[in-house]
C-alpha cells in the first residue's frame, strides 16, 4: 500500500489517495483487514470502509422486522469504530459503499423500497452526524442503476446487457437504484443538501 500510494504521489502531488478498503469486514468469505495498518502510510490521505449488512448475514430482507433492529445496531457500532480509528490516525473517514435490496429481497425493478429508504436514511444520518463533528467526510450509496434494467430479474450480466450498477459477478439489480425509485431519490437528495451545508 505504501509503495503504490507513494508512487501515485510522485506522479501527482495534488492527488488524494486512499486504499478503497472495506474495513473490519464481518463476512466469512473475506479475511477482514487491519484498518489502522492499511491507512497509516503518510501517502494515504483518508480512510475508507464499506458496510454490507445483508452480505455479512446481519440482515435478511425477507425477515425485515426480525433482523433489521440488530443489523441497525451493528451498523452503528461498525461506523463508529471506523470513524474513531480514523480520528486516531488524524485522517478523514469516508463510508465508501453501502446498500441493501428492495423490499422483501425482490429483484423486480418495480418492487417497493420502503425498507431500503429507511436504511439509507439511517446510514446517511449516522455519517451526517459524524461529519458535523468533523469525524466523517463522505458517504457513497451502492449503486446507481439509472435507466438500466436487468435482462431478467436475478440474472448475471452478459455482453450487450444494460449496466445496472451491480458488478458482472453479482445478480443484476441486487442493489440498483433505478431512475423510477423516487422515494430513494428523495432520501439521497435530502442528505446531499444537508452535507453541502457543512463547512
Amino acid at each position: 500500500i505504501h509503495s503504490t500510494a507513494s508512487l501515485i504521489k510522485q506522479l501527482d502531488k495534488n492527488h488524494l489517495v486512499t486504499t478503497g478498503a472495506e474495513g473490519y469486514t464481518s463476512s466469512p468469505a473475506t479475511s477482514g483487514t487491519n484498518f489502522i495498518r492499511m491507512h497509516e502510510s503518510p501517502a494515504i490521505d483518508y480512510t475508507t470502509a464499506h458496510v454490507w449488512i445483508q452480505n455479512w448475514g446481519w440482515y435478511d430482507p425477507r425477515k425485515h422486522d426480525q433482523t433489521y433492529p440488530e443489523a441497525r445496531k451493528k451498523l452503528i457500532d461498525y461506523v463508529l469504530l471506523h470513524a474513531s480509528e480514523s480520528k486516531e490516525l488524524g485522517k478523514p473517514f469516508v463510508l465508501e459503499e453501502f446498500g441493501i435490496m428492495k423490499d422483501n429481497g425482490s429483484f423486480e425493478p418495480k418492487a417497493t423500497t420502503q425498507h431500503r429508504d429507511e436504511y439509507y436514511q439511517e446510514v446517511f444520518e449516522q455519517i451526517y452526524q459524524l461529519a458535523l463533528k468533523g469525524q466523517a467526510s463522505g458517504v457513497n450509496f451502492w449503486a446507481w442503476g439509472g435507466e438500466g434494467r436487468p435482462r431478467e430479474p436475478e440474472t448475471w450480466w452478459k455482453k450487450g446487457d444494460d449496466f445496472t450498477g451491480d458488478p458482472p459477478h453479482e445478480p443484476q439489480g441486487w442493489y440498483s437504484v433505478y431512475d423510477q425509485d423516487r422515494s430513494t431519490h428523495k432520501v439521497i437528495k435530502r442528505y446531499s443538501k444537508k452535507f453541502k451545508k457543512i463547512q
